[in-house]
């Protein structure tokens, strides 16, 4: 029997509004791929913030507009 080695990876997949984003979602913010936890919007749906943690675990908070886009990245599995 023959051993496998797989290893994971992030890879660019979408480009996502604010009002497109779920929780759990893996995006690009500042040239980090943080994970959201939370997206809330103001009363008119024009302004988002979105609370989002790192590879530290710390959790941060960013305000946008509707309009902005965000890249989604997703992991995929590699055989070596």
């Amino acid at each position: 029997m023959t051993a496998t080695m797989n290893s994971m990876k992030f890879v660019y997949a979408d480009l996502l509004t604010p009002g497109q984003l779920m929780i759990g979602d893996m995006i690009n913010i500042d040239n980090d791929i943080v994970e959201v936890i939370e997206i809330v919007d103001d009363a008119t749906g024009d302004n988002y913030t979105i609370t989002h943690r790192n590879d530290y675990g710390e959790e941060e908070q960013t305000e946008c507009t509707y309009e902005e886009m965000f890249k989604l990245y997703v992991f995929i599995e590699e055989d070596d």
